[in-house]
């Protein structure tokens, strides 16, 4: 209702009787709506309240004490909308909460059923892909400052021209001894079992034309310690181009003497690849088990 038709029915006073029937109305138009929900349902509703405002303002204090069936139909309309707004509430809740995803899951199945052209083979979520791709940003949101900070005054380096340095030669001074002397005697007594060594390795093969097993060589069953320092002899002989190491048709790895003609034909400042095994004490035990050997091959003392 205008301004023009509120201050019009404010001039033109209603009688009691038009009042009520006024109301009786509304009254009406309020219950008829409980029952009807729609989207238009709350713009009637405020239609209706503002109507019945109208008429009660047009009643004052003592119209109403005499007019209390007014005041009673007044009452009954607020009663009535309240009871419209309650069922638009219950009406959008039941909207929001019509979810099921047991229901949902199911036409999910049955679309991709759809889709798929064999409708006996297990389903094949990829076809879903491509709608589902789309509802997702590929590239996200980024801002940068670049651009929109003034850049700095760049700075003038003056370089200073690069001064004419002497060389000051200093007066070199050599120490009488710098490394005090080693104990030669410990160098002799390897010296003198690394030729034990090659002397047995040699005789062997002398002795029955074929090289001699590595691992029977190194190995001392009672001293895991010897058994390392036995690979470390036979790696100096391996160096200095005395003895080779390689595998033998059944892959074992054997010992053998080098040949004086290939011993000839090296150059004199070429040595041999020193190449030492890692053998830690439980393989130590497992080759004691496979070969046992009651007493090492390499029987013999160094300081001897």
């Amino acid at each position: 209702m205008s301004n023009s038709d509120k201050s019009h029915t404010y001039n033109m006073r209603r009688s009691p009787r038009e009042r009520k029937d006024c109301l009786k109305n509304a009254l009406q138009r309020t219950r008829v709506l409980q029952d009807v929900i729609n989207k238009s349902t709350i713009h009637k509703l405020n239609e209706i309240i503002n109507e019945t405002d109208i008429v009660a303002n047009e009643t004052n204090v003592q119209e109403k004490a005499f007019n209390q069936q007014e005041v009673l139909m007044d009452s009954q309309m607020m009663i009535s909308s309240s009871k419209v707004l309650k069922t638009c509430t219950i009406s959008l809740t039941k909207k929001m909460n019509d979810y099921d995803c047991t229901d949902f899951a199911q036409k999910l199945v049955k679309y991709v059923q759809k889709m798929s052209d064999n409708s006996e083979l297990p389903l094949d979520w990829s076809l879903l892909e491509p709608q589902v791709t789309k509802l997702f940003k590929r590239v996200p949101n980024c801002s940068t400052l670049l651009g929109t900070l003034e850049p700095l005054e760049k700075k003038t380096i003056v370089r200073k021209k690069p001064e004419q340095r002497v060389a000051q030669q200093a007066a070199m001074v050599v120490p009488n001894k710098v490394v005090q002397a080693v104990n030669t005697k410990d160098e002799d007594s390897v010296e003198r079992t690394v030729r034990k060594i090659r002397k047995l390795i040699v005789t062997y093969y002398k002795e029955t034309q074929k090289p001699l097993d590595f691992f029977k060589l190194i190995l001392h069953p009672q001293d895991f310690g010897r058994t390392v320092r036995n690979m470390l002899y036979i790696s100096f002989l391996v160096k200095d181009g005395i003895v080779t190491v390689r595998k033998d048709d059944n892959g074992n790895l054997v010992v053998q003497p080098c040949h004086k003609e290939k011993n000839l034909q090296r150059n004199d400042t070429r040595t041999g690849i020193q190449n030492i095994m890692s053998l830690n004490m439980k393989q130590w035990m497992i080759l004691n088990k496979i070969h046992k050997l009651e007493k090492p091959m390499i029987d013999f003392d160094e300081d001897k």
